[in-house]
């Protein structure tokens, strides 16, 4: 039996006055859709929507400015 295989995409990104980032991790061909998790250098919350193999959509709970950064992990 094969161990597990993780592929993880890890990026940052600023915005300015946002309310959400669209995000693209094609570049590391995952097999299904991956688990995102997402930070930002303030106290505001986020939450994930639109995952696909190749995207997803970091909404923030405010308009946000600042650093937000992000890894996309999957298993196969």
């Amino acid at each position: 039996m094969a161990s597990p295989f993780l592929k993880i995409y890890t990026s940052s990104e600023s915005v300015t006055d946002a309310d959400y980032l669209d995000i693209n991790y094609s570049s590391i061909s995952f097999f299904g859709q991956p688990q995102i998790i997402a930070t930002t250098d303030n106290n505001i919350n986020v939450f994930i929507t639109n995952v696909t193999a190749t995207s997803a959509r970091i909404n923030f709970s405010t308009r946000y400015t600042g650093t937000v950064k992000y890894s996309a992990i999957s298993m196969i």
